[in-house]
């Protein structure tokens, strides 16, 4: 899995750029401001509005096609990880992360379905999580784990893949994950779509669910300094594909 983290100054930054500080530009246009003698709190109102967050991105541009019954032949269950950013760094206090965009690439099998043309009724879909260190974790158990994840990325369901590796999935509700956005049905074509998730608002339910996205309740608020933030592939019931083009995760915090 290819990614990259990249600071709002330089949203192509290569994978050899990712031990920039995704906070430092923030800090710098922040001294400007002040040193023209703003007051610091019409600095903070400024590039709150501005939407001036530091950027934690991941990046993945290689096809996959992952079949519901991939994991295990007959039983048409499948989840496949197709990508997990980098940590989000340390925040000072009151720092925290702000919005989550997501872009994603792909469509299903083509044909099938009861509602054809619509996200209704969608079995080929993405779902995200949230992945935290365990107490005690040692930075040599997480380079592991991240190693791991890069062959070992097919399971049954998100969750089977706490037995295997050293991080934490946190929960949301009786789940491990968030829906994030379904294919639409039968569709041969590629399709791109963008999903954005803010703390503190709320989508609208009704048009989420016209444009197959989910809501993500619950998603930014929950994250929190080290964590990672993983993309699957999910397909489910016989006949069901998903074919993915690429996907891009951009994490946005702000910094004080």
């Amino acid at each position: 899995m290819g990614v990259s983290q990249s600071s709002p100054s330089d949203p192509g930054a290569s994978e050899s750029e990712t031990s920039i500080d995704p906070a430092e530009p923030i800090r710098q246009v922040r001294a400007i401001l002040l040193h023209l003698g703003l007051p610091a709190e019409l600095v903070l109102d400024i590039m709150e509005l501005a939407e001036y967050y530091a950027i934690v991105k991941a990046e993945r541009t290689d096809g996959v096609t992952l079949r519901a019954d991939q994991h295990t032949h007959m039983d048409h269950c499948s989840a496949l990880l197709y990508l997990v950013t980098p940590p989000l760094p340390d925040c000072k206090e009151g720092e925290s992360a702000k919005k989550v965009v997501w872009v994603i690439e792909g469509h299903d099998q083509g044909w099938g379905g009861q509602h054809p043309g619509t996200f209704h009724g969608a079995y080929s879909w993405y779902e995200a999580c949230i992945f935290r260190s365990r107490p005690g974790e040692t930075d040599s158990d997480s380079a592991a784990d991240a190693e791991f994840l890069d062959t070992h990325n097919l399971y049954r369901k998100p969750e089977d893949v706490r037995e295997e590796i050293h991080w934490d999935l946190v929960p949301n509700g009786d789940s491990f994950v968030w829906r994030v956005q379904g294919n639409r049905v039968a569709a041969r074509e590629f399709e791109q779509h963008v999903i954005e998730w803010r703390a503190g608002e709320q989508m609208d339910a009704a048009e989420a669910e016209e444009h197959g996205h989910g809501t993500g309740v619950g998603f930014v608020e929950a994250l929190r300094p080290g964590d990672r933030v993983g993309l699957w592939m999910r397909a489910m019931y016989g006949g069901w594909r998903n074919t993915i083009a690429g996907a891009t995760v951009f994490l946005m915090y702000d910094v004080r």
